[in-house]
């Protein structure tokens, strides 16, 4: 999943409970009135749009302090949310350079997406607006601008990152304890126990390889394990079920998970005896079935560097005054 840094149409609309607001329609006498905290080129930021996406974004950090107590903890998160804001700013500018737009026919969806997903009347809906302080054209305000940068940034960022299946197997093989954990594999075997004569072993070792031909040969595997295999209860010997990884002996294990479904090992020894195995079925994550979760996470890496990046380079082009503690 995208962190909260790219968000999805549905945390965006959600933007009522929280998120990172740009105060729209302050007139020049508000301004005035105001104190100016950033200028970003022809743009500025004022301690109000500050302070308002403070409270709103940090809800539950600022749950139940009061007074002083509250005040202090605003002031802490004063510079990097002002960050934000500036960041927010310069990807806005850089949307209408390029002249991306948002009608108002896109802001009726959204809204109205976020009214069938949270089951909102438009009763409701500007009730829960007027509890954060917002009119219903200030919240289609900033819908506007968090579709805007949607945009901006899909073009500039998400369309440039591609994740290849040879990226998808690297990380797979690297982290590859995170995706078996859950694996299991069905397996059936043909078991000779462990002869007390070293002396048997080479005879068990022909019989098994006579097994194998037969096998080869298209022989059923489950009728040779029923006939062959050592065992007073034959059935729980050869028909092992589903195994997960440190459930059985390793030699076993390791045999079992390097095989695919349909295929049968080779004979070999464990402590217990000679095993030849065949893998029935296999669950859980292989690099198939994990590919889709990888991708995501490889995804995310890539993106938020590459966002970070972009970032970088409009703050590079562009003239930022920070007034916050002057």
């Amino acid at each position: 999943m995208m962190k909260k840094r790219f968000l999805s149409f549905a945390s965006v609309l959600i933007l009522l409970l929280a998120g990172n607001l740009l105060t729209a329609g302050k007139s020049d006498g508000a301004v005035l009135l105001d104190r100016v905290v950033a200028a970003v080129n022809d743009e500025i930021i004022t301690w109000s749009e500050l302070r308002k996406a403070i409270e709103l974004d940090s809800r539950e950090l600022l749950s139940g302090l009061t007074g002083e107590e509250r005040e202090k903890k605003i002031k802490e998160l004063e510079k990097p949310f002002l960050n934000k804001l500036i960041d927010m700013k310069l990807q806005l500018q850089e949307a209408r350079k390029m002249r991306f737009n948002v009608s108002a026919s896109e802001v009726d969806d959204a809204v109205n997406d976020i009214k069938r997903k949270y089951n909102l009347t438009d009763e409701t809906l500007d009730n829960s607006l007027r509890k954060e302080g917002l009119t219903l054209q200030e919240y289609r305000t900033n819908l506007s601008d968090q579709i805007l940068l949607l945009k901006v940034i899909n073009y500039n960022v998400k369309s440039k990152v591609f994740i290849s299946d040879k990226a998808i197997e690297e990380y797979y093989k690297a982290n590859i304890g995170k995706f078996q954990k859950d694996e299991k594999v069905r397996i059936m075997q043909i078991f000779f126990a462990l002869p007390a004569d070293d002396s048997k072993k080479a005879a068990i070792e022909a019989k098994a390889q006579d097994i194998i031909q037969r096998i080869q040969k298209g022989e059923d595997f489950a009728k040779l394990a029923a006939e062959y295999s050592e065992n007073p209860d034959r059935e729980s010997v050869w028909d092992i079920g589903y195994i997960k990884r440190g459930g059985l002996f390793k030699e076993v294990e390791g045999a079992a998970f390097s095989l695919k479904p349909g295929e049968n090992s080779k004979p070999f020894w464990s402590s217990a005896g000679l095993h030849i195995i065949k893998v029935v079925d296999r669950t859980g994550a292989d690099v198939g079935k994990a590919r889709e979760e990888i991708k995501s996470i490889l995804f995310e890496e890539a993106f938020n560097l590459k966002l970070d990046e972009w970032i970088k380079e409009l703050r590079e082009t562009a003239y930022i005054e920070i007034t916050l503690n002057n």
